[in-house]
């Protein structure tokens, strides 16, 4: 340790030296003296000692990760360097004993200036030139000062002499017992316990801070309570020790620990006369926000057993009883709950808490629609929630806010309780200004979103997931075995395979339930936490009734009745709503934002539970007819509503007024055409001013959206079923003449089809005036008009594919020659013909079925070569394959041309 010392650069030598009272000569020049095997010893052990981050909370970690409490004042040894540390430049009082090896700075100036260094001698004496030796050994700092001043003004006539102590001897001392280091210690001459305490490295685990006590010469000279330091700053016994004095450390008698609601917990030394009340005052107090008359002691009976006792710690003979070790003090918290209080929240200015007084309405706490409501405000509707008993459970009330502010003492003027919840609602959730509430959500999940997957999965409710792995487990201890094998059914071989896919998601569904639980807990704690409510403004209207209907659905407990409906359809908020006291359907509109325009007046259905049914072993309910005119007029069908209760409004038949339809290509005015129902093709068309003379009206493509939907299905069954084909094909012992690369390589290819969702339409009966031919229109419907053309198409399995111009009376074979005739893997007894128009033709089979009069080609024909599927290993959903692909490419080919 000497060697790393001395490696130290010099001014830190210096510094470490005047810190602890070391000779720095000694150390750098020799190790064989005594004295210097107790300065480097004193190094040593302040560079080895740990440091402890229980100096922040009085709390270190245990094995199990959770922090356990330690001892108060332990961690005023913790510090590498401290001001306690014993220095020899300090201030020398008067009354200080100067003693052998002082050093005595004397300046004289008068009539001679002068400055001595005089040395107090083993005998006590000082070697004073022209005055001779002085004896100044055993007086105090001042008395030698008086001493010295006093000689020379006697007999230096002229000279004033001024004293001071230059240097301070060093004192050995012994710190025993419970300290870290124990040990004999050289320390300058003005060292405190305290300092002593800080050159030993503290007490141990053990050692008591409350009774260290001071020997001389066989006495004991102070008893030293360190906590009348911590606490109470007094430092009247941290006496100043001299040469061999034994501060002496027992172990501690009792400890006792305080937390909860305090300022300070810990655990805490005990002396034999502490009561109660000292260990509370050693704790910092209670908190302000603690419930001292419900504090718990926990206390070691003859038994060896805990007891636990209730006490009040506002009661004076409680704070009077005395302390024993082992005691457990825990002070309660004060509930968040507030008494005389309503909460105010929603779509107003100053969400928050209020003072509730006797007598107070809705009025009193909204009083100005302009001041006191948003201008999103829906006027019609709010709920007051009220608590009904001691378990919590509620009411709810419906009114509406614009007639309780400006017609005080009205029926919707409510009057007010303690602990009643006032919501008011946006009127329109769809334009609402949620900056500030996306924002906190974004705070509050950014910190648990950035963590990696696992960490992610470690922020779930781990219990819960333990719970249900122990469900798991023993639900497997029920399987069914025959001979030693499991039997699973297909219900549990979903739920294993659907767990497996779960798993693998688990990165992004880890998220999503991040999310979930996270808006859940936001939106379950907006009446109760001051910064929530003062975002609920920007909630929506199921937001804001979210806690309201989870209270509902919780309190549905022991056959009392869900006080939840429900409607749907042509309404602006569909959805769940509290059943209000005297709810009907029209408040029932009301609170779902009232009524569309689209809404049919002259019906609704209004569904009921009547109870159970035992022949059906279920719910028997009844559906009835509602004339919504009337119940919004208050009127007969206007019924009171019950439990569960579902309304469901229907919207006007054909109401939307903005079914377009498309036109393009060779139109006089081509662009969309809003159409009603029942409007024909040829009314649209006539609309558009008919067809161009360049108009080919036998390759119209007529496209739409309920068709294109047909067809997309149609090509995914086909897939699965290609899919299991291929499979099947595979693990069966039948040779096959196609791989199972290429196999999937088509079914990659089919998978790229977009269906176009082609409608064949007979265009020139249409504009001839042909009824049967013309149809209704539909929103969406796209007429695709190409101009006339003069080519024949020729696709699939020929050598050259490509468009030749139509020549009549040319075959479907003379235009195959051209094209270079079949190749290797054509299907030449199925080919067929794509006309213009969509509709296929299949060649007869003459003698010479090419030359067929009754199959002539037309111009804008497309002449498909399908691919020979039994070459292909007799898959017989293969043809299917290739007539979507080749339709849908000819199809799209005539789209292109537009």
């Amino acid at each position: 340790m000497i060697e790393q010392f001395k490696s130290l650069p010099r001014a830190q030598q210096e510094q470490l030296a005047k810190q602890y009272g070391v000779d720095l000569s000694q150390i750098t020049g020799s190790q064989g003296g005594e004295g210097t095997r107790q300065q480097s010893t004193v190094l040593q052990q302040r560079q080895v000692l740990p440091t402890d981050t229980s100096s922040k909370d009085d709390k270190t970690p245990d094995d199990n990760g959770a922090k356990k409490p330690v001892r108060y004042g332990l961690n005023l040894f913790n510090a590498d360097i401290s001001s306690f540390a014993p220095v020899d430049n300090a201030p020398v009082p008067d009354d200080y004993v100067v003693g052998p090896n002082d050093v005595i700075n004397v300046l004289l100036f008068g009539k001679e200036s002068q400055q001595l260094s005089l040395n107090v001698e083993r005998d006590g004496t000082v070697n004073f030139p022209d005055l001779g030796p002085i004896a100044v050994g055993g007086l105090s700092f001042g008395k030698v000062k008086a001493l010295l001043e006093g000689r020379v003004k006697e007999q230096m006539i002229g000279i004033t002499a001024a004293v001071t102590l230059n240097s301070l001897r060093t004192i050995s001392i012994f710190v025993a017992g419970e300290a870290k280091y124990p040990g004999a210690y050289a320390v300058p001459a003005l060292t405190t316990v305290t300092q002593a305490l800080f050159v030993a490295g503290g007490v141990s685990d053990i050692g008591s801070l409350r009774h260290i006590v001071v020997k001389r010469a066989g006495k004991t000279v102070t008893n030293f309570d360190l906590y009348d330091l911590l606490l109470r700053g007094n430092a009247s016994d941290d006496i100043r020790l001299q040469s061999g004095d034994v501060v002496f450390i027992p172990p501690y008698t009792g400890i006792a620990e305080v937390k909860g609601e305090v300022r300070r917990p810990a655990l805490y030394e005990l002396n034999k006369d502490d009561t109660l009340a000292d260990l509370l005052a050693m704790a910092g107090g209670a908190k302000a926000e603690a419930y001292p008359q419900a504090s718990v002691l926990e206390r070691i009976n003859s038994q060896n057993l805990r007891d636990i006792q209730n006490v009040d710690l506002t009661n004076s003979k409680v704070l009077a009883e005395h302390v024993r070790g082992g005691d457990v003090l825990r002070v309660g918290v004060t509930s968040n709950r507030t008494e005389n209080a309503v909460v105010l929240a929603g779509a107003v200015v100053r969400p928050g808490k209020y003072a509730w007084r006797k007598g107070m309405h809705v009025h009193d706490l909204v009083n100005s629609l302009w001041a006191d409501l948003r201008l999103s405000a829906d006027l019609d509707y709010a709920l007051v929630v009220r608590q009904v008993n001691a378990l919590g459970d509620i009411e709810v009330k419906q009114f509406a806010i614009g007639n309780a502010v400006t017609k005080p003492g009205s029926q919707d003027d409510i009057a007010l309780s303690p602990k009643d919840v006032v919501l008011v609602f946006n009127y329109d959730d769809a334009n609402l200004e949620r900056t500030n509430l996306n924002k906190y959500i974004t705070k509050q999940l950014q910190p648990v979103l950035d963590k990696s997957s696992d960490e992610r999965w470690l922020s779930d409710d781990l219990l819960a997931k333990g719970i249900q792995s122990i469900q798991d487990n023993a639900k497997q201890k029920d399987v069914k075995s025959v001979a030693g094998f499991a039997i699973k059914d297909a219900a549990t071989d979903k739920q294993q395979t659907q767990q497996e896919l779960t798993q693998e998601r688990l990165a992004d569904g880890t998220i999503v339930s991040v999310l979930s639980e996270a808006t859940q807990n936001l939106l379950s704690r907006i009446f109760v936490n001051p910064d929530l409510m003062a975002l609920t403004p920007e909630l929506k209207r199921q937001e804001l009734l979210f806690p309201v209907l989870e209270k509902l659905k919780n309190q549905a407990r022991s056959g009392s009745e869900l006080q939840v409906v429900s409607i749907s359809g042509d309404v602006k908020v569909p959805g769940e709503y509290p059943l209000a006291s005297g709810a009907n359907i029209r408040s029932l509109i009301t609170a779902a934002g009232g009524l569309n325009a689209s809404a049919y007046l002259g019906r609704a259905e209004l569904t009921r539970a009547q109870g159970t049914n035992k022949d059906i072993n279920g719910i028997q309910v009844a559906h009835r007819a509602v004339d919504i005119s009337d119940a919004v007029k208050g009127g007969v069908d206007n019924i009171a509503l019950a439990s569960r209760d579902h309304l469901n409004v229907f919207s006007t038949p054909d109401w939307q007024v903005d079914r377009t339809v498309e036109i393009r290509g060779e139109v006089r005015f081509p662009g969309s055409y809003t159409v009603h129902r029942g409007e024909t093709l040829d009314d649209v068309l006539q609309r558009a001013g008919g067809v161009t003379q360049y108009a080919f009206v036998d390759g119209a493509v007529f496209t739409r959206k309920q068709v294109q939907d047909r067809e997309k299905m149609q090509v995914n069954k086909l897939i699965e079923q290609l899919r299991s084909d291929v499979a099947t094909r595979a693990l069966s012992a039948d040779t096959t003449t196609v791989s199972y690369q290429d196999a999937m390589a088509m079914i990659g290819e089919l998978q790229k089809i977009q269906p176009v969702g082609r409608l064949v339409i007979d265009l020139p009966h249409v504009l001839a005036g042909d009824r049967d031919a013309d149809m209704q229109v539909e929103d969406g419907d796209i007429l695709y008009i190409p101009r006339k053309t003069s080519t024949v198409t020729v696709v699939g399995e020929v050598q050259h594919a490509s468009s030749h111009r139509f020549k009549p009376g040319m075959s479907v074979e003379d235009y195959l020659n051209l094209s270079g005739g079949f190749r290797k893997r054509a299907d030449e007894d199925r080919v067929y013909v794509i006309r213009a128009d969509g509709s296929v033709m299949i060649p007869g089979h003459n003698s010479s079925w090419f030359a067929s009069n009754s199959d002539q080609l037309k111009a804008g024909d497309t002449i498909v070569v399908p691919l020979d599927t039994e070459y292909m290993n007799n898959l017989t959903t293969w043809s299917s394959v290739t007539q979507i692909i080749y339709q849908s490419a000819v199809a799209l080919a005539a789209i292109a041309t537009l």
